[in-house]
C-alpha cells in the first residue's frame, strides 16, 4: 500500500447528503467524549525529552532516573521533572532504592502507543505474564 493511500475507505461508493453526515460526525462525537482528558494526556507526548525518557522506560522497565538522563544527554534536573510530570499523570512509577529512584511503566494505553510509535523493549525484557495470558491489558480510561 502506498503512504499517501487513505487508511480506510467507505465500504460503498454511494453519497451521504453533507446534512446526514455531519449528524453522523456530530453524534459520534458527542457519544465519544473525553477529548479535553485525551487532548492532556497526548500533550506529554508533544515534549521530545518526555518522548524520548518514556522510550527508555518502555526499553528497560526499572532503568533509573540518572541512567535515563544520561541516555537522553539532558541534566539531572530536567529529567526528575518530565518523570515527575510523568508521575503525575499516572504513567509511570517511581520505586526508592536508598538514593535510588528506578522508573516502570504502568498504563497500559501509554505502553501500546510506545509500540505503535516504533519503541522496542531491550534484549531480556518482556511483557507482565498476566498481560500477556489476558491477550493484552485492558487501556486505562481516557
Amino acid at each position: 500500500m502506498d503512504a499517501e493511500d487513505p487508511v480506510h475507505l467507505r465500504a460503498d461508493d454511494a453519497a451521504v447528503p453533507d446534512a446526514q453526515l455531519v449528524a453522523e460526525l456530530a453524534a459520534l462525537l458527542s457519544a465519544t467524549g473525553g477529548f479535553a482528558q485525551l487532548a492532556e494526556r497526548m500533550a506529554l507526548l508533544s515534549d521530545q525529552r518526555r518522548l524520548r525518557i518514556l522510550f527508555c522506560i518502555h526499553a528497560h522497565p526499572g532503568v533509573r532516573s540518572s541512567d535515563i538522563a544520561r541516555a537522553i544527554g539532558a541534566s539531572d534536573s530536567s529529567t526528575s521533572h518530565a518523570l515527575a510530570l510523568l508521575r503525575e499523570a499516572g504513567w509511570v512509577r517511581a520505586e526508592r532504592s536508598g538514593r535510588e529512584v528506578r522508573y516502570a511503566l504502568v498504563d497500559t494505553f501509554v505502553h501500546d502507543l510506545l509500540h505503535s510509535l516504533g519503541s522496542d523493549h531491550l534484549p531480556g525484557v518482556h511483557h507482565h505474564p498476566a498481560r500477556d495470558q489476558a491477550g493484552g491489558a485492558p487501556q486505562a480510561p481516557i
